[in-house]
């Protein structure tokens, strides 16, 4: 059988049916999930709204601009745990719903070794540090929860799950006529939603009047030429888990406490996996309900190169630099899909209180993905020893990710997703106040719309405390505000769109030592 995905664009393209198919293509989506960072980090650089280019002397340094790593005078570990709630609203068909979920994660630990160059006598270089650490740069963490019901049109049809799987079976002008059963399979077998739908008796069988066979809903009723179902109501939970998680070794030195320079190798683990549940309850006294599960997990490995500097023109002032190299990354998927109908009352087969279920996996052949390069640029003034106020603008060129593969992934016909997508600025903005052992940050950061064709910006408010003790112990909290609006989902052929909003509320602690 041919990539689940491939056909599912094709069939959506066809006929804008089935609910899993986003305004935005599947793939671009996928681009854009798998492109965006956040940046994690401690809960320092997530209090200042992820301003990290320009600053220095901090974990997050190393998965940053590594040139941060030259401020270090000492050793240091650290890690962060982070616990996220997430408040998720979704419209459909007129009805509104609301969910509340949280998970718990320890996104970022590392270490920074620090050394001197002593033995360099009359250099100008001080000193340098290497430093390795696991970061999750973006979590997929997210949940789309929908309810509503869908009515006949007015030829009597409803536009439902069965109606969509029975596209196959239809011509323009009509329904395809067999003069064997035996040929149903075939086209049964041609898509993957058609092929659960027929093996559940979603579509059956019907004897024409002379001698052929043709395929129709399984709620055709001959005797008043008509369909018993008047409406069906949808519901859909739909939970994201995982994110783009990056190995990072680097290293940065320190020149005259004026220039610091670093450089980082940076290995990507992706790891994204979506489960689906959709359930549609009809109006009519045959099927109880049916239920649709999937699970879709894609995974791989990349690398890429960071590079960056800060320099020191005045005392109270910080100017940096970062560039990050494309990342090539290659990938696995698999797609678990099953189906479960539970009948009042099979016509086809005259049984009663019977369920019947189907599964079908499809493991996409491996395929490559090229996220784009980054750019970013920072300045960090400081106001005495009271504090700083800090900033970065980050260009992120979302138009040159690219897909490709060697062995028929997207089923001949490479997604062009270059073409739907765009060139982006992002901001952060920070500011830290200082007393003592005591520390305060806000932070506010404003993520630009990738696409083209569809309105997606992200935004996030953050405020934190951190305690610093001269044991070199230290301690910081931060919590998070982030908003955005999810692509809009069509949920089946004629219906109305699913559009939802997703707030995710994150507590993140890091806790270190120097040494």
């Amino acid at each position: 059988m041919k990539t689940l995905k491939y056909f599912f664009t094709i069939f959506i393209c066809s006929v804008c049916s089935f609910n899993a198919m986003s305004q935005v293509p599947l793939y671009t989506a996928d681009a854009v999930r798998f492109s965006q960072t956040d940046g994690g980090g401690s809960a320092r650089f997530v209090g200042l709204g992820g301003a990290n280019v320009s600053l220095g002397g901090d974990i997050s340094s190393i998965s940053g601009n590594p040139a941060g790593l030259g401020f270090y005078n000492r050793s240091q570990w650290a890690l962060s745990p982070v616990l996220r709630i997430g408040d998720y609203s979704a419209e459909y068909e007129g009805e509104s719903t609301q969910n509340i979920g949280g998970n718990f994660q320890i996104p970022n630990m590392g270490m920074v070794f620090h050394s001197r160059f002593e033995e360099y006598a009359g250099s100008k270089w001080i000193s340098g540090a290497f430093g390795i650490a696991i970061n999750q740069k973006e979590s997929f963490y997210n949940n789309i929860n929908y309810r509503g019901t869908v009515e006949q049109d007015q030829n009597g049809l409803i536009y439902d799950f069965t109606e969509s799987a029975l596209f196959p079976f239809l011509t323009d002008d009509g329904f395809r006529v067999f003069n064997f059963q035996t040929e149903i399979s075939d086209v049964a077998n041609s898509d993957t939603y058609t092929y659960l739908a027929y093996q559940t008796y979603l579509l059956q069988t019907f004897a024409t009047n002379d001698d052929n066979f043709i395929v129709d809903r399984y709620d055709y009723d001959g005797a008043t030429d008509g369909y018993l179902t008047e409406s069906a109501v949808q519901t859909e939970n739909i939970d994201s888990y995982s994110g783009l998680t990056t190995l990072d070794v680097s290293y940065g030195a320190n020149y005259n406490d004026v220039l610091y320079l670093g450089a980082s190798a940076n290995i990507n683990f992706l790891n994204y996996r979506q489960v689906r549940d959709f359930r549609e309850t009809p109006s009519n006294n045959l099927l109880n309900y049916m239920e649709l599960n999937e699970e879709t997990t894609i995974s791989g490995t990349g690398a890429a190169f960071t590079v960056g500097a800060i320099y020191k023109p005045l005392n109270i002032l910080n100017l940096g630099f970062s560039y990050t190299t494309p990342t090539f990354i290659s990938l696995t998927e698999t797609q678990e899909i099953s189906m479960e109908s539970f009948f009042i009352y099979n016509p086809e087969t005259d049984e009663e209180n019977i369920s019947y279920e189907e599964e079908v996996v499809n493991d996409v052949p491996a395929y490559s993905l090229r996220l784009p390069q980054k750019i970013s640029v920072g300045a960090t003034a400081f106001i005495s020893k009271y504090g700083f106020l800090t900033a970065d603008l980050e260009y992120v060129d979302y138009a040159s990710a690219r897909y490709s593969s060697t062995n028929g992934a997207f089923g001949g016909d490479t997604p062009d997703v270059g073409s739907d997508l765009q060139s982006t600025f992002n901001l952060k903005v920070g500011a830290e106040a200082r007393w003592n052992i005591l520390r305060g940050r806000v932070g506010f950061a404003y993520f630009d719309n990738p696409y083209r064709n569809f309105e997606r910006n992200r935004q996030s408010i953050s405020a934190g405390i951190g305690i610093m003790r001269k044991n070199g112990f230290f301690v910081d909290a931060t919590y998070r505000l982030s908003s955005f609006s999810n692509p809009e989902i069509t949920a089946y052929a004629g219906s109305d769109v699913v559009t939802s909003e997703s707030s995710i509320s994150s507590v993140r602690l890091t806790l270190g030592k120097s040494f």
